[in-house]
């Protein structure tokens, strides 16, 4: 066999062998069992938030039951005593059992009693048709049972409510039934908050039953349906979510709980993972070096010779530069080699020599002491110059042909780099051509030392980046007309919305509302047909509106850029329920174009976005000051914060465009993005933009932490 196939299968056996079975069997054992652990603790807290929801249920259930268990109920249902409205059904009342939500039904299924209460206002308000409707179905959970309570997730439009239900008796628990009494307390935010603080989770819900479900969460929805158990949906490598599937009291899907946990199981895998492959490299250490030792004594012993013998050849100035391994396989096959490849060496080292003296394209020298300096003719001709008359000498000369607005500074980054330790230069500066053009040279240089380590000359090359440097700005200006056609069109679909689909839909609603005029008593199943349609047509009002303006703000454009950007806080805080402050400074008689104006909207738009799906902020502020010629966009939040380096290098793994869309907008007028933020402390961007004065170029990014 061949020293060539013996290495081969020795490494190979031995190597491959180790690592590749110990490490598939040990790594696969460390996955599953870590990740066993994870989805336990993970189901553990889910279940753990699952209870606690039905402990809030549970309490909701015995309040409606002292209320619904009551003399004093009892006889309302049939009085109607005012005194009892006075003295009970109040904000205060309703605030001090935590019940949003007041139904009383008399025993026939009339409303007798229906208030929900408004928490901006603290008064009590008649309850919405719909959601009366959507309760009352609720008796059933109770009919026939005078002496049940009950409860259950109540779905409403895009509400969620916890709801109970029991039958009105007297406060001995006899009847006859009166009536029926229902509570409900809001599922929201606030709601969802406290439940958190409460079991120290971070929980939240979603609703199942409105419209616009991102795909993602319909999917998980199906998943736990089949399994019936919590569903564990990793997030990264730092956090990961545990779902819980809850249907409301009919049944039906109603919302997704979900608890966000740290990964500190998944962290202690990475570490066993590591301590695995420390062990397997250890294993394959000792291995190696039985291994070197049976080599040494076949390969490695003769190589090493042949190794000294290549490192005296440099000493050899006779011209005769041969080495010599005796034997017969591929090592002295190797020997003959060199000598063959040395001999051919010597003759392209002579023609290498003779070309590069002849040529001289794009190559300079600056000597250190004397300041000489050279570049060859050749580069001139490129320039238009005489190539045969050459450069006088000194880089004075050189100078002389950079543009006048880069001499001194290439003059002041060449003695900089000269005067410091730097291996390499790498700078642009523009020239001047014969013709009265300019192009654009890039030059690279690099340090040359003598024997003693001292920096002796610099050479390098010049090259012509010309084209180059026009294509940038070509797109440059490209991306900008692409930019401002995108808004141009938004705008186009923005109006047409408006002026033609909004207006029709209204028209066929008030067609719709018509069609009962003079029709007596009409079928239920009619009426409800014809209720059903004005609803539909009232929510595609809304949505092609909503489509309209975050298309094109109206407000942008008729009341300008601050109007606008309070417009865009105060209905964020609507939306999301956080609140946001948001303030202007030094904007009173600033002249802002349109194309500077909507491009720092939508960086205000998107960082808002971004506050709302990642933050978990109680408040955020939005800052726009004006200062001449710049603008600066802040939005800070007091929210969970975040490793700048790691997450934009996560963004970037996960192709998300949001911040490099900002990047864009503002490097198109020669602003800066910075984003500072840290774990646990907020997040700040500043974007800064020029409207007036200067050249709309940049495109720069800082983080700060």
């Amino acid at each position: 066999m061949s020293l060539r196939r013996t290495a081969v299968c020795i490494i190979c056996l031995t190597f491959a062998a180790l690592f590749a079975v110990l490490y598939a069997i040990s790594s696969s054992n460390l996955q599953a069992s870590f990740s066993a652990l994870e989805r336990e603790e993970v189901e553990e807290e889910v279940t753990r938030a699952t209870r606690a929801l039905a402990g809030e249920m549970q309490g909701l259930e015995a309040t409606v039951a002292d209320w619904g268990m009551w003399d004093d109920t009892y006889r309302f249902v049939t009085q109607r005593d005012p005194e009892f409205l006075r003295l009970n059904v109040n904000a205060q009342s309703l605030e001090t059992i935590r019940a949003d939500l007041l139904l009383l039904y008399d025993a026939g299924g009339g409303l007798v009693l229906g208030r929900v209460r408004d928490p901006a206002a603290d008064s009590l308000v008649a309850v919405p048709r719909a959601l009366a409707d959507e309760a009352a179905a609720t008796r059933r959970l109770v009919a026939g049972d005078k002496d049940r309570t009950a409860s259950g997730i109540l779905v409403a439009g895009e509400d969620l409510w916890l709801l109970a239900v029991c039958p009105v008796l007297t406060s001995v628990r006899e009847g006859p039934a009166r009536g029926t009494l229902l509570m409900g307390r809001r599922l929201d935010y606030a709601a969802v908050a406290r439940l958190s603080e409460r079991v120290m989770l971070d929980l939240g819900v979603v609703n199942l039953q409105a419209p616009g479900v991102a795909p993602r969460l319909a999917d998980v929805a199906a998943a736990l349906g089949r399994a019936g158990r919590p569903l564990l949906v990793p997030e990264g490598d730092a956090r990961v979510k545990g779902f819980a599937l809850l249907r409301d009291w009919a049944g039906r899907p109603a919302m997704l709980l979900s608890v966000t946990m740290e990964r500190r199981i998944f962290a202690q895998e990475r570490i066993a993972q590591r301590n695995n492959v420390v062990f397997l490299l250890v294993a394959g250490l000792a291995f190696g070096l039985a291994m070197l030792y049976l080599l040494e004594q076949r390969i490695l012993s003769r190589v090493a010779r042949l190794r000294g013998q290549i490192g005296e050849l440099g000493a050899d100035s006779s011209g005769q530069r041969r080495t010599f391994i005796a034997g017969n396989d591929e090592i002295a096959d190797l020997s003959k080699a060199i000598n063959a490849m040395l001999a051919a060496l010597d003759q392209a080292h002579g023609r290498y020599a003779m070309a590069t003296r002849a040529a001289r394209v794009g190559v300079w020298e600056l000597w250190k002491d004397s300041g000489a300096y050279y570049v060859d003719p050749e580069f001139l001709a490129l320039l238009g110059y005489d190539a045969d008359a050459g450069m006088p000498p000194g880089l004075d000369a050189w100078l002389a042909h950079v543009h006048p607005e880069d001499r001194e500074r290439v003059r002041g980054e060449l003695a900089a780099w000269t005067a410091g330790d730097a291996q390499e230069y790498v700078g642009e500066q523009r020239m001047l051509a014969r013709d009265g053009g300019v192009r654009w040279i890039l030059v690279r240089g690099k340090a040359v030392r003598d024997a003693s380590g001292r920096v002796a000359r610099f050479v390098g090359t010049n090259t012509d980046v010309s084209e180059l440097k026009q294509a940038e700005e070509s797109v440059r200006e490209l991306t900008g007309a692409l930019i401002k056609a995108q808004e141009t069109e938004r705008a186009r679909i923005a109006r047409d919305l408006h002026d033609n689909v909004a207006q029709d839909l209204s028209a066929a609603k008030i067609a719709s509302q018509t069609l009962l005029d003079g029709v007596l008593l009409p079928a239920p199943a009619v009426e409800g047909r014809f209720h059903a349609l004005t609803e539909m047509l009232s929510r595609a009002i809304r949505a092609v509106r909503e489509i309209s303006y975050d298309l094109r703000p109206p407000d942008l454009e008729y009341l300008g850029l601050v109007q606008a950007l309070q417009r865009l806080c105060d209905d964020f805080s609507k939306t999301s329920g956080l609140p946001v402050d948001f303030a202007a400074s030094g904007m009173e008689g600033v002249a802002v174009p349109q194309d500077v104006a909507i491009n720092v909207y939508r960086v205000a738009q998107e960082a808002l976005g971004n506050v709302r799906r990642h933050a978990g902020a109680r408040q955020a502020t939005v800052r726009l000051v004006e200062s001449y010629p710049r603008l600066i966009l802040r939005v800070k939040d007091d929210g969970r914060g975040f490793d700048v380096a790691e997450g934009l290098a996560r963004a970037g793994r996960m192709r998300r465009m949001g911040l490099a869309g900002m990047r864009e907008r503002v490097g198109l007028f020669g602003g800066t993005l910075r984003i500072v933020s840290e774990p646990g402390k907020g997040c700040l961007l500043a974007a800064e933009v020029v409207y007036a004065g200067e050249a709309r170029h940049g495109n720069e990014t800082d983080t700060d932490r």
